[in-house]
């Protein structure tokens, strides 16, 4: 909503509202949330757009309209029951979604987890809500935090502290529980035979402008780190010595490069709603096989990129970035292993060379003139099995 003004009051690509107007409905932009296209007549008026493309804008809007049955008495969508919302199927749609989605960056061997160890669950994230929801959400019936789900899911002891806020310095107020906070997490590593370590950031400090209510960046982040008082716990739970598997959770990249380097696991959950907690447990003690694969590029510093005033693409995602990102666009491993033989440009035959059934995510690339995901599909193959799959292209 209100990109298409954006283009004249902020990125001035544009000089005028008619001008604007006349620029996205030119690019393939039939409906505008907002009220730039207000200015539509005008811009006719002054030769910026011909009737004819007004009109396939609005024969595709429509069309659209017709297919979703809003000029009908009564559709399919009309006779589902209430009822079926918030239902068991749903909530086993969420569990699998949000299984598929994670993605495991490293490992050393340490996971999967067999579940009788001793294990301290630490951070900010772990006990939150607000994390599996992210925004533009409805409200579930039931949630299960990541901390829950590792519980019900273990068989040893788990023990839980929080550790730190998840961006303040509590130290300056007169109520002050940070150190407590700490000591208490350091505690609990130290008698455990593993740290599982919740960071990272929430809705809170991340969204569309006017949706994420950091005000002091409008929904934007400053930089690609973890707050301050989240990488003072980090520090203390690594100088503990005992092995931690770190479980990232946001909605963007976040510079995990001494988590890399430090850590026995690294686990990327993005915000994987009201079922996430089960969906990490399942994966932490092997019920499931990760599959995920990265959305996005997680670069090692926001000294890599551009000043964010400077809308060009150019060293920016997969495609134009010319640095060596920490993880790249479409990476993520798995507790088994593939290997790939694309019988022709459409088709590919999946191998499951490892010991454990997994699903496996095929992308598709080309590289001209820069790198472009062309089609991707997900593939169940059992251990020591061949499956042959089509891949869509776009």
């Amino acid at each position: 909503c209100w990109a298409i003004r954006d283009f004249h009051t902020n990125h001035k690509v544009t000089a005028t509202a008619p001008e604007s107007a006349a620029l996205a409905l030119k690019w393939g932009c039939d409906v505008n949330c907002g009220n730039t296209y207000l200015h539509m007549l005008q811009a006719y008026e002054e030769g910026l757009v011909t009737e004819e493309q007004i009109t396939t804008a609005c024969e595709r809007l429509f069309v659209t309209r017709i297919r979703l049955g809003m000029f009908d008495e009564s559709t399919e969508y009309d006779s589902i029951p209430y009822e079926v919302n918030d239902c068991k199927e749903h909530a086993e749609a969420n569990l699998k979604t949000a299984e598929k989605s994670m993605v495991l960056l490293k490992n050393n061997g340490i996971l999967p987890l067999k579940g009788t160890e001793h294990i301290a669950v630490i951070g900010p994230n772990a006990d939150s809500v607000g994390v599996l929801l992210a925004n533009y959400n409805g409200t579930p019936s039931r949630y299960t935090t990541l901390l829950r789900g590792i519980q019900e899911a273990a068989q040893g002891k788990v023990e839980y502290a929080r550790g730190s806020h998840l961006y303040k310095d509590e130290s300056q107020n007169d109520t002050d529980c940070s150190e407590r906070y700490l000591r208490e997490a350091i505690l609990a590593a130290k008698r455990s035979d593993a740290v599982i370590l919740c960071m990272g950031l929430d809705p809170t400090l991340e969204g569309e402008e006017g949706d994420a209510y950091n005000g002091f960046n409008s929904g934007d982040k400053a930089d690609l780190e973890l707050p301050a008082c989240q990488k003072l716990l980090y520090e203390e739970i690594v100088k503990t010595g005992k092995p931690v598997i770190f479980v990232n959770v946001s909605g963007s990249c976040i510079n995990l490069c001494r988590q890399d380097e430090e850590c026995a696991a690294v686990l990327q959950c993005f915000y994987p709603g009201a079922e996430g907690g089960h969906a990490l447990a399942d994966i932490l003690f092997g019920k499931a096989n990760p599959s995920g694969r990265l959305p996005v590029t997680f670069y090692r510093s926001a000294d890599d990129l551009p000043d964010f005033t400077d809308y060009s693409m150019e060293n920016r995602t997969y495609r134009f970035f010319r640095g060596k990102p920490l993880y790249p666009f479409g990476y993520g491993l798995s507790y088994t292993t593939f290997t790939e033989n694309w019988v022709d440009d459409n088709t590919v035959e999946v191998t499951n060379t490892g010991s454990m059934d997994g699903w496996h995510t095929v992308l598709k690339f080309r590289d001209t003139p820069y790198p472009t995901l062309v089609g991707f599909t997900k593939v169940f193959v059992p251990a020591g099995e061949t499956v042959k799959a089509a891949v869509r292209q776009n």
